[in-house]
């Protein structure tokens, strides 16, 4: 086995002079001031001074709080509206600066009978007046107002994302989280390589409930894969974030948000699944909330067991020295994908203005696999040697992780919020091998025994604070500082079995640390000119330092760099029915942790994956013009990529007739995109949403040192065909085709998946009967053709198979409340706001 995917650059100095991560140089410290000084002057820029203020309450007729109260401050001699604004979580509501005079306050909300207090009165500039607790009647029509309750659709289109409302889908019924997203518009996820692109770029960040992970691409994506759906709410994708967001990410975000409810007492569902697709399927899960006065409980669980027989196969072919080489590689795995998924949470009111928070996480998520490898090889079509390969493989994944935060009010119009992460994970992947060579006659030849282990314990401490400030009615503003440190040691080891010990491979083993460090500072401006005009524009500065390297080698790895990313968002309502948007950001795309600290798992003696720490990090530029026309949606964008990341790209080695896939920068990628969106009512009982994405994709780069240029262009649609039938029965079709596209330097060939499903309600509970890939058509077939070096690889991939599932949720807790939370109302966007 070469040596050469584990082959490092030479040591080169640090250019800080010294191995100091937290302090490496003057620039560093330069941002740790500016994040110091800002957040001094967040915390303290409202407190320096007194000014007039009239707060109170709102509380119905069981004395909770009224949430998201239309409050009006009218003035006391004639009755005119004066100012206007809502009601917190906690029913609080409070008016800055005031003038002097005497005023009445009015409370307004859909279904209680309007209330008034006494006339309060502000005599001074520094008056604060407390007013006593509006206490709100409710309606007769109020049940009328709960019964009534609008359909979500499955897929809402907005001028910046796509939300898919998956608890409004049938066939999202005993799946995982990593089903929902491949099913998604425009979303692609690649389970061998753990990658997950959108709208033909990869460089994907997700979040949970609007927070990022900040854990390696596979650990994420074996995350998503022990998620079942049925606690997740919705799925936003978000193409074009604002600056407040971190700049990782060329494609985007994808933000998952969990089910909660906002609603006072106790309330919640359980869901149990079971399925069968080539192996056993089942999952369940149970999600609560608990809200009581200025407390509120929330958790969740889930649990997946998805066993599932594969099918890979890898071919390739090439010239040396004039003879033609062949060799292929056929995959039978039998894998079991087994996880926990855990996450308990509070809010505390710790006063009016004042509220803290803090969530605890875990999962513990293993895949295990037995497979049996046929390889062999020939020389111009005339068998050569042949092997087989028996491996049994464990990657399994730990994490904790805490979170705490602080929410301040400063004012009505000024808001600051600080938060604390910690995470750890450990990853645990041992690989057995026990192969066995033969000749052309399929006689043995000689048996050998490998392993290897890879260990990797990660670190991570996150910190931030944001601030939010509205200077008008037009005007808001938003800054903050973010640091984030980072540290991991990886220890790979391959030995291999020699007269009864183990011997390592010293040139494909090591150790590994990585000490990374970012400093981040953003602010923005969101500019409400008119009614019809909103403008946000952005800038962020990150500041990076890493490093990595090995008990041997340091500095094998030593960059300190500054970028700026900036961002402008512009949107114009023409009339009622047509809206135009036009959007710029620059986006950062980091080596992940497993492409610094490279691993080797061999799929024959001739055939392996590595990863490769000499990777730079990419630099995206985006461009997005948008038109919606109703419910329609236009789009179309343009994505310049500099040193583009691309995963597992295909390298041979002509000499010894070795293929290895690895990560590696390309010179760039250029991807321009089309999509439209559209949901059509065909009758009352029958709706449908469709969106289309055409994508035409350019890719520059090298192979084995030559100039390579790709280009594609690709199509992928989805589908979705929604039902509603007699008696409490609902009927979903769904369904996706991408055709073919680019992966890196790879072909990937079309691909596409149909599912059915059909729901009955019965009484609190929802049983579900569903097919996921009905033609169990759902395979990756990758290819490489490089005609100037003779060179053509291709490899197959079928992870999933035709599966069958029974699934049954049934809601508990407060039918009036949980009803009540669901109901539309006028107040969405305020309640974003307040949220």
């Amino acid at each position: 086995m070469p040596a050469r995917p584990l082959q490092q650059p030479s040591p080169r100095p640090s250019r800080s002079g010294k191995n100091n991560f937290l302090f490496p140089n003057v620039q560093m410290k330069v941002s740790l001031i500016l994040m110091f000084v800002l957040s001094a002057m967040l915390l303290f820029s409202r407190n320096g001074y007194t000014q007039s203020q009239i707060r109170g309450s709102v509380l119905d007729g069981n004395k909770a709080p009224v949430v998201n109260a239309t409050i009006f401050l009218l003035n006391a001699i004639d009755s005119s509206d004066m100012a206007k604004t809502i009601t917190n979580e906690q029913g609080r509501y409070s008016f800055e600066r005031p003038v002097i005079g005497d005023y009445i306050i009015k409370a307004s909300a859909v279904g209680f009978e309007a209330a008034y207090t006494r006339a309060v009165s502000i005599v001074s500039s520094d008056d604060i007046i407390d007013a006593r607790p509006i206490i709100m009647q409710s309606t007769s029509e109020q049940l009328q107002a709960v019964v009534v309750r609008a359909k979500k659709p499955l897929i809402e289109q907005k001028i910046d994302r796509t939300i898919i409302h998956v608890k409004s889908s049938i066939t999202s019924a005993g799946i995982t989280a990593l089903d929902v997203l491949e099913r998604s518009p425009g979303v692609v996820v690649n389970r061998q390589n753990g990658l997950i692109s959108m709208a033909g770029k990869e460089g994907v960040v997700v979040m949970i409930n609007g927070k990022a992970s900040y854990m390696p691409a596979a650990a994420v994506v074996q995350m998503l894969a022990g998620m079942t759906a049925s606690n997740i709410d919705k799925v936003e994708l978000i193409t074009t974030p604002p600056a407040n967001y971190d700049a990782e990410g060329n494609a985007g975000f994808i933000n998952i948000v969990t089910t909660n409810n906002p609603d006072m007492g106790m309330n919640g569902s359980v869901s149990g699944s079971l399925g069968y697709g080539k192996g056993e399927r089942a999952a369940a899960s149970a999600n609560f909330n608990y809200r009581k006065s200025k407390f509120n409980l929330y958790g969740d669980y889930s649990f997946t067991l998805d066993k599932m027989d594969q099918l890979f196969s890898f071919s390739r072919q090439l010239l040396l020295n004039s003879q033609k080489i062949s060799n292929t590689t056929v995959s039978n795995r039998e894998t079991t994908q087994r996880n926990h998924l855990a996450r308990i949470g509070f809010d505390f009111n710790l006063s009016n203005r004042t509220t803290a928070s803090g969530l605890v996480s875990m999962y513990n998520n293993r895949w295990s696999m037995d497979a049996v490898n046929n390889n062999s090889t020939s020389t111009n079509n005339l068998p050569d040697t042949s092997r087989r390969i028996a491996n049994d493989e464990i990657n399994h994944w730990k994490h904790y992780g805490a979170n705490v935060s602080i929410q301040h009010q400063l004012s009505a119009d000024a808001r600051i919020v600080v938060n604390a992460d910690y995470l750890y994970y450990q990853d645990n992947n041992p690989v057995n091998y026990f192969n066995s060579f033969f000749d052309n006659q399929g006689k043995l030849l000689f048996e050998q025994q490998t392993r290897s282990g890879k260990e990797t314990p990660i670190k991570i401490w996150v910190g931030s604070v944001d601030y939010n400030q509205r200077w008008s009615k037009k005007v808001t503003m938003d800054a903050g500082v973010k640091t984030s440190i980072s540290r991991f040691e990886n220890n790979v080891l391959i030995e291999k079995l020699e007269q009864g010990d183990w011997v390592p491979d010293p040139s494909l083993s090591a150790r590994y640390k990585l000490n990374e460090d970012i400093v981040a500072l953003y602010t923005s401006l969101n500019i409400i000119p008119d009614s019809k005009t909103e403008i946000k524009a952005g800038l962020r500065y990150e500041y990076t330092n890493s490093n990595l390297g090995t008990d041997e080698i340091k500095d094998v790895v030593d960059r300190q760099f500054g970028k700026l990313f900036p961002g402008i968002f512009v949107t114009r309502k023409l009339n009622k029915d047509h809206s135009v948007g036009l959007s710029y950001s620059r986006r950062i795309t980091r080596p992940t942790f497993n492409d610094m600290a490279p691993f080797v798992i061999f799929i024959d003696p001739n055939t392996f994956f590595a990863g490769n720490p000499a990777l730079r990090p990419a630099i995206g530029d985006n461009i997005k013009a948008d038109y919606t026309f109703r419910k329609y949606l236009f789009s179309l964008s343009y994505n310049f990529n500099k040193d583009a990341i691309a995963r597992f790209q295909t390298q041979i080695d002509p000499v010894a007739n070795k293929q290895f896939f690895t990560s590696e920068n390309l010179n760039n990628v250029k991807t321009l995109s089309a999509a439209v969106s559209f949901p059509i009512t065909m009758a009352a009982w029958w709706s449908m949403q469709s969106n289309i994405t055409g994508t035409f994709q350019q890719v520059n780069s090298t192979f084995n040192g030559a100039p390579l240029r790709k280009e594609q262009k690709s199509v992928r649609i989805n589908s979705t065909q929604s039902f509603t039938l007699p008696k409490d029965f609902a009927v979903e079709l769904s369904g996706f085709y991408q055709t073919a596209s680019l992966f890196g330097t790879a072909k990937l060939a079309g691909h596409g998946m149909f599912n059915a499903g059909i729901q009955k309600k019965i009484g609190k509970g929802k049983l579900r009967f569903g097919v996921d890939d009905v033609f169990n058509t759902f395979i990756y077939e990758t290819a490489v053709k490089v005609p100037d070096e003779n060179f053509i690889s291709n490899a197959d991939y079928k992870f999933t198979q035709r599966t069958y599932k029974l699934t049954y949720t049934r809601s508990f807790g407060n039918d009036k409340l949980k009803e009540r939370s669901s109901r539309s109302m006028g107040s969405e966007e305020e309640r974003a706001r307040v949220n």
